[in-house]
């Protein structure tokens, strides 16, 4: 018998509730998912995590569980899922702790006010959000999954149907249309691109 239909066995096994389906399933994938999970961000416990996460989402959703590739693949990618929702969270940590450094320095030499840099961070967060919305809704769609998300340009191409030049364009545009209105503003503190990363 093949792996892929010993799997959908499994599977069904596990759909009507057998632990001891569960636990064959596991012991097959668990060392190829946490070497998949490793390899991204090289931290043996974190791939444990997302492996037990990953197969708790599969015990706790086994009654309709919706499968159109092999096992190996879904699995793959719930694994790959989770360890993009850790690094997006990651980068968006450190792009937060990063800006407010800069503010703090930036404070910490000039003659202005004194002002809390969270303040400052957050009035520009909701200039950047304001003009932001000046946008057509495609180009806001496109910024806020390459930015916020982190998706990469064939990422969000994949997602929307169109063509990573597509994307390009859209971004492009966004990033003028701040240049533009938030000049005068960032002028003040620091470079409108280190907002951006």
């Amino acid at each position: 018998m093949s792996q892929f239909q010993n799997d959908k066995i499994l599977i069904q096994q596990i759909a009507d509730g057998d632990e001891r389906a569960f636990e064959e399933l596991f012991s097959i994938y668990f060392h190829y998912l946490h070497n998949v999970a490793y390899n991204r961000l090289q931290s043996k416990e974190v791939a444990d995590d997302i492996v037990q996460e990953v197969f708790t989402d599969i015990w706790n959703n086994r009654n309709s569980l919706e499968i159109h590739t092999s096992f190996q693949a879904y699995l793959h990618q719930a694994v790959k899922n989770k360890v993009y929702k850790i690094i997006r969270h990651q980068t968006v940590r450190n792009k937060e702790m990063y800006i407010r450094r800069i503010y703090e320095e930036y404070y910490k030499k000039s003659s202005f006010p004194r002002v809390d840099a969270s303040v400052r961070h957050e009035d520009l967060k909701s200039l950047v959000s304001r003009h932001l919305d000046e946008l057509p809704e495609k180009s806001r769609t496109i910024f806020s999954m390459s930015r916020d998300d982190h998706y990469t340009h064939n990422e969000i191409a994949e997602q929307l149907n169109c063509s990573p030049k597509t994307v390009e364009y859209h971004i492009g545009k966004a990033l003028k249309h701040l240049r533009v209105n938030l000049k005068d503003y960032v002028a003040a503190l620091i470079p409108l691109a280190l907002l951006l990363l």
